[in-house]
């Protein structure tokens, strides 16, 4: 044998024919023929199998030693959940808690879908491993790992080419619930109305082909309608995006497109009446993952994860408990089920979202570009607080929860360095954020008269970076769904003053607010004449 395999392209071939089971062969290969041609001894290769990171797979599983892995039994899982928009957030979090419900009831494993190009990455990781990941937990002292194994299938429908398997798929009886993690902007609303987009060339293309649909909530809608055709009952649609009553805002937008693509059969009408759409606040800090994390995976635990995620310790997750058809039992995980979701978003939404968001853009011109560097900077730390202070009395009280507590596990949340998010990714679709996140409190300061200085310089440091380029005439890459109209209004304040951007993008009530715009092109100005130093010490 080891005559034989002193070629290297058989020994190849052969680790290569042999797939995940073959680990033994597949971690060592180099090892091999470093022996066979003599330069290594038997001691090395004890030495080398002790440290070999295994693929993670499913037959691999049990020799996983320094993870924890899944304590149900894989093979009997059924899809009981298809979940629109696979990313991290969704698997640090929602298929966490669905994941320790599974030993069980085996029946709600999650078929995750992809919907754009991008996610075609997300499904090719999946597949070759079985669609187990892992989970890279970390405080900020200590890292944990477990591998996640609550998805049992993948569609990716990001070319078009599989339209009709997840349509087929949201039909299916044993889909009970359909959920979404796809981002603010892919709900495709317009903020000026609050109603369905149809302006928006993805909504044109689903209005006027219902049965080939590209956008979340034309794929929603077309299950539902392809339910109601067979007799069946609809599944409930668990929205777990960052929007304020992101339930009650899901409903209003299938409804709008439902009476547009199903008046002739009463489409709006049934889903009115039979289905339902939940209220949720979900919460876990999850930045994107690093080569660096794939190499602690490897390296720290002996696991080969191509696509692991990583998240702070802290996870909230919040659930209007209103399903037509059943649900996991997620309280056995630690969520919290309840009748009304609205004080604990508000409180998420105002002190966390908003603050993360008040941050980004004045530590981006302040040079920072991780967020737990920004926030050991005195100066944005104090802001930060100070915006948190501001934003306090627009929040009611949520039950068994101290806000001042609360404030102070943010400021720990945003300085943990083990879970470093980038600033630019929480500077990334403001238009969505700082309206969602922002706005309304804005409006109840105004109306009760209280201070609104830290908002209106958490504004300005939004405008201001809109120009893409930066005081010392540095670009600034945008990435925001509406760039190039962000842009023009932004460069509209250098002759015009904060006015037609607080219009565009806030409403008129507040471009009319006298005493706020002139806080916002005070510190405008601030910024371009004494620098955003200035402003942040202002605090």
């Amino acid at each position: 044998v080891a005559s034989s395999l002193r070629s290297s392209s058989m020994l190849e071939a052969f680790v290569g024919s042999t797939g995940c089971i073959s680990w033994f062969w597949g971690a060592s290969a180099d090892f091999w023929l470093q022996h066979f041609s003599g330069r290594h001894t038997s001691t090395d290769f004890l030495t080398a199998m002790s440290s070999a990171a295994m693929k993670l797979c499913s037959a691999n599983l049990p020799r996983l030693s320094k993870v924890a892995v899944p304590a149900f039994e894989r093979s009997n899982l059924s899809a009981g959940i298809v979940h629109l928009g696979v990313g991290g957030f969704h698997r640090s979090h929602q298929a966490v808690y669905t994941g320790r419900t599974l030993a069980l009831d085996s029946s709600w494993g999650i078929c995750g879908v992809g919907l754009v190009p991008s996610d075609k990455k997300m499904q090719e990781a999946l597949e070759s491993q079985d669609n187990l990941y892992t989970l890279v937990t970390k405080t900020s002292k200590a890292t944990s790992v477990e591998v996640i194994g609550s998805i049992c299938d993948y569609i990716f429908a990001g070319e078009g080419k599989a339209t009709e398997n997840v349509i087929s798929r949201l039909a299916d009886d044993q889909t009970r619930i359909a959920s979404l993690t796809v981002t603010e902007k892919a709900y495709m609303i317009n903020d000026a109305t609050g109603d369905l987009d149809d302006s928006h060339p993805l909504i044109r293309h689903d209005l006027e082909n219902p049965d080939s649909p590209k956008t979340p909530v034309g794929y929603i809608v077309a299950g539902l309608r392809r339910r109601m055709e067979i007799g069946k009952m609809p599944y409930t649609v668990l929205s777990c995006d960052n929007l304020p009553l992101n339930g009650k805002l899901t409903k209003k937008v299938v409804l709008q497109f439902a009476e547009r693509v199903g008046a002739d059969v009463g489409l709006k009408e049934w889903i009115e009446e039979h289905g339902a759409f939940p209220n949720t606040m979900v919460d876990r800090i999850t930045p994107a993952t690093t080569p660096e994390d794939i190499e602690l995976v490897r390296q720290g635990y002996d696991v080969e994860d191509i696509w692991p995620v990583c998240a702070e310790d802290y996870t909230q997750w919040v659930i209007e408990d209103n399903f037509v058809q059943g649900r996991p039992q997620w309280e056995e995980a630690g969520a919290l089920l309840v009748d009304d979701v609205e004080p604990y978003e508000l409180m998420k939404l105002r002190l966390l979202n908003g603050s993360h968001s008040a941050l980004a853009y004045l530590a981006y011109l302040a040079g920072h570009r991780r967020v737990h560097h920004a926030m050991e900077d005195d100066d944005v730390f104090n802001f930060v607080a100070k915006y948190m202070d501001t934003i306090h009395p627009t929040v009611p009280q949520v039950p068994g929860v101290c806000l001042d507590a609360y404030k102070e596990v943010l400021k720990e949340r945003f300085a943990n360095p083990n879970v470093s998010d980038q600033v630019a990714r929480l500077a990334e679709d403001g238009s969505k954020k700082m309206v969602g996140f922002v706005r309304g409190a804005l409006e109840e300061l105004i109306a009760d008269k209280a201070d609104t200085k830290a908002i209106a310089a958490a504004v300005a440091g939004w405008v201001r970076p809109s120009q893409a380029v930066d005081p010392s005439g540095e670009p600034i890459d945008i990435q925001d769904p509406q760039e190039e109209t962000l842009k023009e209004f932004a460069m509209k304040t250098k002759s015009m003053g904060s006015a037609p951007f607080l219009g565009k993008f806030f409403g008129p009530r507040f471009a009319s607010n006298e005493a706020f715009r002139k806080q916002v092109d005070g510190y405008l100005n601030q910024i371009e004449e004494d620098g955003v130093r200035s402003v942040l010490r202002s605090f």
